[in-house]
């Protein structure tokens, strides 16, 4: 499903990625651990195809990203969903148009829309709240309507950075829960995070990163 070969990636202004290989399989959770500046959200964003690699090759689902014409590429976004430490939601939206703004953005009907959005409300334990605005929901809240944002189109890869930032325990452990359960229904998830203790009942691997290096 995803396969480093060698990557590397230089920035201007913090250490990239250097000579980076792995592979992460078509259904598995694999949690990328380490530090801040180590390389984790470098690794999200060239999967994401935000970033292309100085030397080495991204592959997803059996295609080199280098190949990928641009507009093959905005497809292919579609595949994958993202969640950022921060939920960014939109403020002046309801619940209901966060989540729902992917679809928009796709083109589907207005009935397809809607059925969707419910049941991702329904599922995150969210369905009266589909009216209200982000600032009346907790920040645990947000974090369920960022992830259930991320699942709106249906993605065969979830992204996630940092998905346990700025909650409590409480709130943590229904996180974890959705992840897993998003896992057991057969979808790709790659977890980028400063800790990876929490996660380790339910990943099926972790990688850790230093220094823009691969360690174990």
């Amino acid at each position: 499903m995803i396969r480093f070969l060698n990557v590397s990636l230089e920035h201007a202004q913090r250490r990239g990625i250097d000579n980076v290989t792995f592979s992460i399989a078509k259904g598995e959770f694999v949690v990328l651990a380490g530090p801040t500046g180590a390389g984790k959200t470098t690794i999200l964003r060239l999967i994401y195809q935000e970033l292309f690699p100085d030397s080495g090759q991204v592959m997803i689902q059996g295609q080199f990203q280098h190949k990928v014409s641009s507009k093959e590429r905005a497809i292919k976004r579609r595949e994958i969903g993202i969640v950022f430490p921060e939920a960014r939601l939109l403020h002046d939206r309801t619940i209901f148009d966060n989540i729902a703004l992917p679809l928009y953005i796709t083109g589907e009907t207005r009935r397809r829309i809607q059925l969707q959005v419910n049941r991702l409300l329904f599922r995150f334990g969210l369905k009266d709240r589909g009216k209200a605005y982000p600032a009346e929901l907790s920040t645990g809240e947000q974090k369920k309507v960022a992830i259930a944002r991320a699942l709106a189109v249906r993605p065969l890869i979830l992204l996630a950075d940092e998905p346990l930032a700025h909650i409590d325990g409480e709130a943590c452990a229904e996180i974890l829960e959705h992840l897993c359960q998003i896992k057991e229904e057969g979808m790709t998830i790659l977890a980028a995070t400063h800790v990876a203790d929490p996660y380790k009942s339910i990943a099926n691997r972790i990688l850790q990163i230093i220094n823009g290096r691969l360690t174990e």
